[in-house]
């Protein structure tokens, strides 16, 4: 039996190991001295007769030579008696597991630069990885989170490729074990051993590793049960995808994100590859390819938070809503060096600073009234009066010599009565004619043409309240209200600023403590009855190092009951029982209160490019609703040469010209929040119930009115008071 100390030996040449890199429960892996960026995996003797022949065969095929960024054997490492003891790979160094990127709390501490276009990189990164090791006939089979490593630069590696399937001149070499959380409904359950993976089966498991990545460790399949209880391996098993558009009884854990947030291809692939319809033909590697690089393309920032970005096609920030449910940011930035920017720079006792007074100056020049009426076109007081004017003037003559007749023809008719054997009903007829005449009104001078010009009127009214209603005040108004609520909040964040520092020495034992704990990841814990599944899925609530389970209730999390919370609480005790306060200001004292301080840069220059853009849009609409204000209305001028003639032929006629009640200006309706600088709010003006506006025909006043036949016999509406020769109504 060979020990560590014995020589090793790979192709002839003898290797000479550095340090250990890593180890489990198959064997060690070793750096090497003369071979820069080369390992060696040596094996436990007791597996070592057990990979022999696979590994010799990954070897022979030279695999490695199709995959450089997967850790394939290159080369057959023997000991001095030539008897096998393990294999010679690349040597995958300046990575971190990949649940250190996807989990906020370790993010913070192993990328603290990462925002989520890196995040999209990754994922785009782990889709091309599994593309070269199908391309090379291999199956990963065992896909779990660290066995995929990622570096600074978003580049992705796999290691543990020693475990996957491989299939060579017939001879099969499974991967007999796997990992619950990322194998597929149809293997959950099942022993490995002998069953014969396939692509697809690495294609739900690549689907979890990716919708992990996008969406801050949340496991697809972990959410609340609509019915009871849910453990994971039987959501998987039964395809409660817990964010579908179809019905799988399944919640998302709250501040979680939406399937909505993703574009539309991306979303595709998420359905398909969790769909029970969707078996044997899940996405490949290259569909996630296409999507992760159409999400990458449609990336866009927060315009509340530089380090938040997400698809223009989302309707909101899921960043912000995360942060809003849980109150700790999701990415932090620590360099705030002092540079300047235009007018903007960092200072030290403000964060980010701009010219506040002049930005409000900016907003507030812009005037914009509370209401709109358009100028009305003057009356033509030049035109003369029309034919019809003339006619019904010279009809005015007729009237007095239509009385005479009618008083001689009264007269004639008494007379008859008084002759001897009178025609009684002749006399009686001459003597109605007569009265007729005598009594008949003349028709009011210039009654057709101040019918007229009540319609002409009504009509303009019309029209008026028409275009002042399209005027584009409220969006003027809104765009206002915006620019300086968000000045407001970026003087609150400015405060906040400048508390940072006071507010953390106030409670330094209390950082000291949560830094502690959030330095104890879950994922790394050795909890009694705990499970890899339990961890998935207090991941997905947002449950990640022992802070979040000293401070948050574990037991909202599908799985956890009494009992696991009892040990959860336990462990969390242990590591508090061994915390020891440092009343001395040290290096991470300053880096916490730096940190916090590059979480407000970050979102005062948000708050600067949003201010900025506001007003920009603010002056192009204030510079178009002026020229709004200012355009000519043809129709209005085509009415007002009506009503003008109108006048005139009144006038003409002998009658009175009738007066023309007042047109309301059109009032916003745009409410705006009362806020810091923004003057008083717009209100909206309605005429008060049972007050009724003038009679849409003539103008003249209306009366309530009771309907008795029609439609409606019974209810009530508004008659025009010169009814029936004005048959003018509105409703009540």
């Amino acid at each position: 039996m060979s020990s560590v100390t014995d020589k090793l030996f790979a192709d002839g040449r003898e290797l000479k190991l550095s340090n250990r890199v890593g180890k489990g429960g198959e064997g060690e892996v070793f750096s090497l001295v003369d071979i820069p960026g080369h390992a060696v995996k040596r094996y436990f003797p007791q597996i070592a007769g057990d990979r022999e022949s696979k590994i010799r065969a990954m070897v022979g095929s030279r695999v490695s030579a199709s995959a450089t960024t997967v850790a394939f054997p290159e080369q057959v490492v023997t000991d001095g008696r030539g008897k096998f003891v393990g294999f010679m790979m690349r040597l995958v160094d300046k990575h971190k597991e990949i649940h250190e990127l996807q989990t906020p709390s370790s993010r913070q501490k192993h990328f603290p630069k990462a925002d989520y276009r890196f995040l999209v990189r990754v994922a785009l990164n782990v889709a091309r990885v599994f593309a070269q090791v199908h391309s090379t006939g291999c199956v990963v089979g065992d896909i779990n989170q660290r066995g995929i490593l990622v570096s600074q630069n978003a580049t992705v590696a796999l290691i543990d490729a020693d475990s996957f399937q491989f299939i060579h001149n017939g001879e099969r070499h499974l991967c007999v074990v796997g990992v619950p959380e990322y194998t597929p409904p149809e293997l959950q359950g099942r022993s490995l051993k002998e069953i014969v993976r396939t692509k697809d089966h690495d294609a739900f498991g690549l689907a979890v590793c990716i919708f992990q990545i996008l969406c801050m460790d949340r496991h697809p399949f972990s959410g609340r049960f609509k019915a009871g209880d849910m453990p994971l391996e039987k959501a998987i098993s039964e395809f409660r995808f817990a964010y579908s558009g179809r019905n799988t009884e399944m919640e998302p854990p709250p501040g979680s994100v939406k399937l909505s947030d993703f574009p539309p291809y991306l979303r595709m692939n998420f359905e398909d590859a969790f769909a029970p319809d969707h078996v044997g033909k899940r996405p490949a590697p290259e569909m996630w390819v296409k999507s992760l690089e159409e999400l990458e393309h449609s990336l866009r920032p927060c315009s509340k938070n530089r380090l938040h970005h997400f698809s223009r096609l989302a309707q909101d920030c899921p960043w912000c809503r995360m942060e809003a449910t849980y109150g700790r940011p999701l990415f932090v930035n620590p360099d705030i060096e002092p540079i300047i920017v235009g007018d903007s720079k960092v200072d030290d006792s403000k964060g980010w600073m701009i010219d506040v007074a002049a930005l409000l100056a900016a907003v507030n020049n812009c005037t914009i009234p509370t209401s709109v009426s358009i100028a009305l076109p003057p009356i033509d007081q030049t035109l003369t009066p029309s034919a019809e004017a003339q006619q019904q003037r010279d009809s005015q003559w007729l009237s007095p010599l239509v009385r005479l007749a009618g008083v001689g023809i009264t007269a004639l008719g008494v007379y008859s009565l008084t002759v001897k054997h009178p025609v009684i009903l002749f006399s009686i007829g001459l003597i109605g004619f007569g009265l007729f005449l005598l009594f008949k009104k003349g028709e009011e001078k210039g009654a057709t043409l101040i019918a007229r010009h009540f319609q002409t009127w009504s009509k303009i009214k019309t029209a008026v309240q028409a275009i002042q209603a399209k005027a584009p005040l409220d969006k003027v108004q809104k765009t206002k209200s915006e620019a300086l609520v968000a000045i407001e909040q970026y003087q609150t964040l400015s405060k906040s600023y400048e508390k940072v520092r006071v507010e953390y020495n106030g409670k330094r034992q209390k950082e000291q403590l949560e830094s502690y704990l959030s330095g104890f990841p879950l994922r790394r814990a050795s909890i009694p009855k705990l499970r890899t599944s339990d961890f998935a899925a207090l991941a997905s609530y947002n449950f990640h190092t022992a802070f979040d389970v000293k401070t948050r209730n574990v037991q909202q999390v599908q799985g956890i009951g009494p009992v696991k919370e009892a040990n959860l609480k336990a462990w969390v005790r242990g590591l508090e029982a061994k915390f020891q306060y440092n009343p001395n200001y040290t290096a991470e004292d300053q880096a916490k209160i730096r940190a916090k301080q590059a979480e407000i840069v970050t979102k005062q220059k948000g708050q600067d490019d949003r201010i900025k853009s506001l007003i920009a849009q603010l002056q192009a609409e204030v510079k178009a609703f002026e020229s709004w204000r200012t355009q000519n209305h043809p129709e209005l001028l085509t009415l007002f040469r009506e009503l003008s003639q109108l006048e005139c032929d009144i006038r003409a006629a002998g009658g009175t010209v009738p007066a023309k009640d007042t047109i309301a200006p059109h009032s916003s309706g745009y409410r705006s929040t009362p806020v810091w600088g923004a003057g008083t709010a717009s209100t909206i003006t309605q005429p008060a119930r049972g007050v009724s506006s003038p009679c849409p025909i003539c103008g003249s006043a209306m009366r309530l009115r009771t309907a008795r036949r029609g439609r409606h016999p019974g209810s009530s509406f508004w008659g025009c008071t010169r009814f029936p020769r004005c048959k003018g109504t509105r409703p009540y």
